[in-house]
């Protein structure tokens, strides 16, 4: 386990190397002697350093010389440093996760296996957050939660899966390079996936800049960002890379198609290209993944590589599984709050946070500490009322009048 010294060691480096702009934000929190805020650090320490792999610019040009910018942010020695405490955070808090993705999978040929799968979730039920929103008085603000949690990947889309395709191994690659380019706006940036998704948060009054939601992510999400990057930015896990596709791409077929609905009957004013193109176009890219890289992988490689390509998908159903849940527990503990009279719900503000705090930590604070901005969602104004939220969630002190 990474030592709370190093790690406090690592966040003054990082907010001393943090640009003015939000790509170029690389602070982390101070984790304040409780667990739950500790492994949260941790995990915002992780994305920090999955991060680095990404060449990021600003959607508009800083004050100052460019380049500058760009080697600060990318400096070597200290990009080494986070690379070197890579290793021990993916050890410790995304390692453990594959031990019950690996026990719940069967000795089944791998192609009954897919088929089964894709049978399933073609047939699942809808997604659970738009059922339990369609007849919510507060949609919005949930909504709008679910939007901010999701753009710790989304405001990037493919680019963890595009680390996944560079290389020499065969046909399958080209099959994938064609699923990148469809995620990437098939040569036209106004179609890429990442600025269609851009679009549904402006709607939605969010910031569409690049990890500018990060201090309102809760555990769950960074969770799941760290998932995906912990598969793609480790080549020892191609198999497993390509299970988190197949489920991934399969699975979004149903759910893009639930929150098409959802926002088409209930956000007309929406801008819900995002959810209409996946829709549709991961129809065929789980054909394309099954097909075209799966099926012959297994092929030239044996069951074992059927093997860990199932382990992948599971290892993805489950992460999925965990933020989704939490998601819904924060927002059911966040409307219990507000039908006591302890919370109300309102648009983040993002022109200056506070400290983070977990639910155990709030334990530790008083009424002049001010509200507790809660994700997307709004203020929680009794510190003892977000003691009794799920473990996942995160809070931030804000000086906002509520």
């Amino acid at each position: 386990m990474i030592d709370a010294v190093t790690l406090q060691r690592t966040g003054r480096a990082l907010a001393g190397r943090s640009g003015a702009t939000a790509v170029w934000d690389l602070r982390v929190d101070t984790a304040d002697g409780d667990a739950a805020a500790a492994r949260h650090v941790r995990h915002q320490t992780l994305m920090r350093a999955y991060q680095a792999r990404y060449m990021l610019l600003p959607s508009e040009a800083p004050a100052g010389s460019v380049i500058d910018h760009l080697n600060r942010h990318y400096d070597p020695e200290a990009m080494a440093g986070l690379e070197e405490l890579r290793r021990g955070l993916e050890a410790e808090l995304i390692a453990p996760l594959l031990i019950p993705a690996r026990a719940a999978v069967d000795d089944r040929p791998f192609g009954d296996w897919a088929d089964a799968l894709v049978a399933k979730l073609r047939a699942a039920p809808e997604v659970p957050l738009t059922e339990w929103l369609a007849d919510h008085p507060q949609r919005e603000a949930h909504y709008r939660n679910f939007l901010l949690q999701s753009s710790a990947d989304l405001l990037a889309e493919a680019s963890a899966s595009a680390l996944g395709v560079i290389g020499e191994f065969g046909a399958p690659q080209s099959a994938l390079f064609r699923i990148l380019i469809d995620e990437f706006g098939y040569g036209s940036h106004a179609k890429k996936h990442s600025v269609l998704f851009r679009a549904v948060m402006r709607d939605f009054g969010l910031p569409d800049e690049y990890n500018a939601g990060w201090p309102l992510f809760d555990t769950a999400a960074l969770e799941l960002h760290n998932t995906i990057h912990f598969l793609f930015q480790n080549p020892r896990n191609f198999f497993l890379q390509i299970g988190f596709l197949l489920f991934a791409e399969t699975a979004y077929q149903r759910s893009t198609r639930d929150h098409f609905r959802y926002l088409s009957r209930h956000h007309p004013d929406v801008d819900a290209r995002y959810f209409g193109e996946h829709a549709h176009i991961d129809l065929h890219h789980t054909r394309m993944v099954i097909d075209e890289v799966a099926q012959p992988l297994v092929d030239q490689y044996g069951a074992e590589a059927g093997r860990e390509i199932m382990v992948g998908a599971e290892f993805t159903r489950q992460a999925f599984d965990r933020a989704g849940e939490t998601l819904l527990a924060i927002g059911r503990a966040f409307d219990a709050a507000a039908e006591a009279g302890r919370a109300v719900y309102a648009a983040p503000d993002f022109t200056g946070f506070g400290p983070g705090v977990s639910p155990q930590g709030a334990a530790r604070l008083t009424a002049a500490d001010g509200p507790i901005q809660i994700g997307g969602l709004g203020y929680v104004t009794d510190a003892a009322a977000f003691t009794g939220f799920p473990a996942g969630a995160w809070g931030r002190l804000s000086g906002a009048r509520v």
